[in-house]
C-alpha cells in the first residue's frame, strides 16, 4: 500500500458521495456482490497538498495485495465495505447500540463492536449523530467518479495540480483505474499514480501507463525475507517494476521510503536500500517519516495490532537517516 505523508494529509478536505448497498441501508450480501463488481473507493481528500505537486484530490481505492504490518491507511487494505469507529468523536449516546438489529454493539457502546456480527447494514452510521461510526467504501462508476474530481479542475490549472490515484492499491483495480485516468487525462487533468509496485508489468504498460504523468512508488525493505515478513508478501516483482519504471522514464518517477522503526528504519536496512538504488542508478527520492496516527484507525476497525509504536520520529533518528542519504537529492526534508 502506498504510505501516506505525515500530518499533512489530515488537514485535507474529505468527500464521501455514497455508498453501496442502498444508501447505508443495504444487505450484506448486497454489499460484497457490489464491492466484486465496481471497486470501492474509501474516501477523496481534496485541497491536498502532500500527495504530489500542486493542490490535488486523492483518491483512496479499497484493496491492496500487502499487509504492512504499519499500514498508514488501514482502512483501505480490505477490498469491502467496513464499519469505521473514531472514538474520539463518539459522544456515548447509546443510540447506536439500540438500533443494531444484530446486537453487535453492545452496553460498551461502538468500541465494543463484534465485527464478526456486523452485517454492515449501516443502520448505526446513519444513527449516530456525531458521525463517530462511518461505512467506509463508496462505489463509484468511472464517469460518476471523474465527474466529482473536475470540478476542482480550476484549482488544479493555476496550482499545477491535479488528481492522485491512492489506497490501497489502484492497480488492484487496474481496468478501473486506467478508464479513470483516461477520462481525466482527457479532460485535460494531471494524474499522478501512488503504487506499492506490486502489479503485473505487462497490464500495467499497455493499460494505465500511457495515461500518467508522474508515479510515486514506495520501496520499504529491500531484504525478501524480511519484506515477506512484514508485507506477507516478495518484493521481487516491486523491485522489478521499480527497474522498469526507471527504464521508461516517462512519466517521471519518484521512489519513495516509509521509514518505520525498528523496521524500515533500521540502519541496515536503509543502508542496503542506499546501496541498491545507487547500483539502480536512482539518486531523487523521497523520505516518509512515520506517523503513528494510524493506530487508532486500526483500532476503530477492529483490526488486530502487530506494531504499535504511538511515537513520531525524534530529531536523532531523523538525522540519521538524513546522513545515510547525503548524497541523493531528497524531495523534501525531514
Amino acid at each position: 500500500m502506498p504510505s501516506s505523508t505525515e500530518a499533512g494529509n489530515h488537514r485535507a478536505e474529505t468527500a464521501t458521495p455514497r455508498s453501496t448497498g442502498e444508501d447505508r441501508g443495504g444487505k450484506a450480501a448486497k454489499t460484497e456482490k457490489s464491492a466484486a463488481k465496481i471497486p470501492l473507493v474509501a474516501e477523496i481528500k481534496r485541497n491536498s497538498l502532500d500527495d504530489g505537486p500542486g493542490i490535488r484530490s486523492v483518491v483512496f481505492f479499497k484493496g491492496c495485495p500487502l499487509r504492512c504490518v504499519w499500514c498508514h491507511n488501514p482502512e483501505c487494505i480490505h477490498p469491502g465495505q467496513e464499519i469505521l469507529f473514531r472514538a474520539q468523536t463518539c459522544i456515548g449516546c447509546s443510540a447506536c447500540e439500540k438500533i443494531c438489529p444484530e446486537r453487535a454493539i453492545g452496553p460498551g457502546g461502538p468500541a465494543s463492536l463484534d465485527h464478526r456480527l456486523c452485517t454492515l447494514c449501516g443502520l448505526c452510521t446513519g444513527e449516530c449523530p456525531s458521525g463517530a461510526l462511518t461505512l467506509v467504501g463508496t462505489a463509484y462508476t468511472a464517469e460518476e467518479l471523474v465527474r466529482f474530481l473536475a470540478q476542482d479542475k480550476a484549482f488544479y490549472e493555476n496550482s499545477g495540480g491535479g488528481v492522485t490515484l491512492s489506497g490501497g492499491e489502484p492497480t488492484l483495480v487496474l481496468d478501473f483505474s486506467a478508464e479513470v485516468a483516461a477520462r481525466l487525462r482527457a479532460l485535460g487533468i494531471r494524474v499522478l499514480l501512488e503504487t506499492c509496485g506490486d502489479f503485473d508489468w505487462e497490464r500495467f504498460e499497455a493499460k494505465l501507463l500511457p495515461h500518467l504523468d508522474q508515479v510515486y512508488v514506495d520501496l520499504k525493505l529491500v531484504d525478501e525475507e524480511a519484506h515477506r515478513r512484514h508485507t506477507g508478501r516478495s518484493n521481487r516483482r516491486i523491485r522489478k517494476n521499480i527497474r522498469n519504471l526507471v527504464r521508461v522514464s516517462r512519466p517521471p518517477t519518484l521512489v519513495r521510503l516509509p521509514l518505520i522503526p525498528g523496521i524500515t528504519a533500521t540502519r541496515e536496512n536503509l543502508e542496503e536500500t542506499a546501496r541498491w538504488l545507487w547500483k539502480e542508478g536512482i539518486r531523487r527520492i523521497a523520505l516518509l517519516p512515520y506517523n503513528p496516527l494510524w493506530i487508532a484507525k486500526a483500532r476503530g476497525l477492529g483490526q488486530p495490532l502487530r506494531y504499535d509504536r504511538d511515537t513520531w520520529m525524534s530529531k536523532e533518528e531523523r538525522q540519521e537517516v538524513r546522513e545515510i542519504f547525503a548524497g541523493f537529492d531528497l524531495e523534501r526534508e525531514i
